[in-house]
């Protein structure tokens, strides 16, 4: 099985990653720490500008997330008509 070894010149590991698809990888290996504030996740890094910065991005809404808003929002849709019927009713 291939692994891929990252370490500094110390030849202290940082990360071991092992499968059949590695790759070595193109140039020199750059490091960049990065604060990754809760509620984010890293999409890239741009390497467009000097220093590089890291490209964050919101993290998805799970499935049970998204589920969980569509019940809401249906239940303050039929709070809404339940009050506009008995708002007719009372009316009529």
């Amino acid at each position: 099985m291939k692994t891929l070894i990252l370490y500094d010149n110390t030849g202290k590991e940082y990360m071991r990653i092992s499968g059949e698809n590695i790759e070595e990888p193109t140039g020199s290996i750059q490091p960049l720490v990065v604060d990754i504030p809760e509620g984010k996740i890293l999409k890239g890094i741009d390497v467009s500008v000097t220093p590089n910065v890291a490209i964050l991005e919101d993290i998805p809404k799970t499935e049970i997330e998204l589920l969980k808003d569509q019940v809401n929002d249906l239940a303050q849709a039929n709070a809404e008509l339940t009050s506009i019927v008995a708002m007719g009713k009372t009316n009529a």
